[in-house]
């Protein structure tokens, strides 16, 4: 019931920070998902393994993993569902409690308080850097990939006689043109493109 209530309490404020960002009203829902759910992980670790930097660490790797996937549904930039869904993970009561260490005197306590503060900013860094990194390296090789089977499209038209002479500079447009529509008629856009392209030829 604890974890349920938190997760709502979070939905909530996910929210509340995706309107103050301003993101597009029909991404608030999956905004606020993304930030309880990645709440949600960091007690549950928190809980098992007593580590603040863990749980935090774990819980950002969970938001951006969420993040992309939403990003590629929805056609949104992946910013709109991390930034808000992150701000419960931000260490503000570790940088609020610092201060007054500072303030009082207490230095022994403020060390401590913002090495913490520090390792959970660290661990959120290191938890969305991981994972969007890994999605930048596999979106590469899927565009390499797709880079490759243009140009076997345009070997196969240029050998079954359907491929236009064309100088280099035309036959370069044409490859990446090529290479583009594969590989967003897969990640993005499936019937879209179709209906782009047509209406692009009917202009013509």
């Amino acid at each position: 019931m604890e974890v349920a209530l938190k997760f709502v309490y979070a939905y909530v404020a996910t929210i509340g920070f995706a309107v103050l960002f301003q993101v597009p009203k029909k991404t608030l829902l999956r905004s606020g998902f993304a930030g309880a759910l990645g709440w949600s992980v960091f007690n549950i670790i928190n809980q098992e393994f007593n580590s603040v930097v863990v749980a935090t660490f774990l819980a950002a790797m969970i938001l951006a993993m969420i993040g992309e996937r939403f990003a590629r549904t929805e056609k949104q930039p992946f910013t709109v569902f991390i930034i808000p869904g992150i701000v419960p993970l931000v260490p503000g009561v570790a940088l609020y409690n610092t201060m007054i260490a500072i303030l009082e005197e207490n230095y022994n306590a403020a060390i401590e308080l913002g090495s913490e503060a520090i390792l959970i900013a660290l661990a959120i860094s290191g938890g969305l850097t991981i994972v969007l990194s890994v999605n930048a390296y596999l979106r590469k090789k899927r565009m390499a990939l797709a880079e490759r089977r243009a140009v076997k499209i345009q070997q196969k038209k240029k050998k079954s006689g359907n491929y236009r002479d064309l100088d280099p500079e035309e036959q370069l447009k044409e490859i990446e043109k090529t290479k583009l529509e594969e590989y967003y008629k897969k990640q993005f856009f499936d019937e879209e493109l179709e209906d782009f392209s047509s209406e692009k030829n009917e202009n013509k």
